[in-house]
């Protein structure tokens, strides 16, 4: 039975990716380095640090990262004030349920705490979860699964009896690692078949987890 929901948040909760990309791209652009999709693919659900290395890797020590990620988060930030969060699909009815039925909630993100809780506030959601974990709260990130496994301890839950909701591959594969129920809600990256072995199931939306939950509740 699921007495825990943990929540990805980039492109789970809210159609960020796709808006990250273009930050990334434009402040790359505007220091004249290319950012291709490829590399920018490569690091989605990864913690700070690991997005940092991923930089000195392909750009070297010099690149200013810094400055870089400065500017994407300056016209993240700028994006967020004149816009709001796009929230996907289902996500608030799902979180009623969830509150109605008694089932705890975190959220467990590799996006850096300022910016997250920014973003979970402008999208009035932030009162509808009991814990947070961000990236910089655990020592390894994603695919290790440090991050949902601290965030079931502050929700107080096994594991064993939470549900994590994820769309990345590194996110996936955490959630997998994690031990828990893991379901998948694609979003900008294709999922290897591969990586989605083993896993709980997968649906096209946040919707079709509340019929998920209380169907795994009437079999128990």
């Amino acid at each position: 039975m699921v007495k825990g929901v943990i929540f990805d948040m980039d492109g789970l909760m809210f159609d960020t990716e796709r808006l990250a990309s273009v930050f990334w791209k434009q402040a790359g652009d505007e220091m004249g380095t290319a950012l291709p999709m490829e590399f920018l693919n490569s690091f989605r659900g990864r913690n700070p640090a690991a997005i940092r290395q991923a930089f000195a890797d392909r750009f070297g020590e010099g690149f200013d990262y810094d400055r870089c990620i400065g500017r994407k988060t300056e016209l993240q930030y700028e994006y967020i004030k004149e816009k709001g969060v796009p929230v996907k699909k289902g996500l608030s009815r799902l979180l009623d349920y969830l509150k109605e039925h008694g089932i705890r909630r975190a959220v467990a993100t590799s996006t850096d705490r300022r910016l997250a809780d920014t973003m979970l506030e402008r999208a009035g959601v932030r009162g509808d979860f009991d814990a947070f974990v961000y990236g910089d709260m655990v020592e390894r990130s994603k695919p290790h699964p440090d991050v949902f496994l601290k965030a079931a301890e502050e929700i107080g839950v096994p594991i064993g009896d939470c549900l994590v909701l994820e769309d990345s591959i590194a996110g996936v594969r955490a959630g997998k690692a994690a031990g828990g129920y893991i379901i998948h809600i694609p979003d900008l990256i294709v999922v290897p078949e591969e990586v989605k072995d083993g896993i709980t199931a997968q649906f096209d939306s946040l919707d079709e987890v509340i019929g998920w939950i209380e169907s795994t509740s009437c079999s128990k």
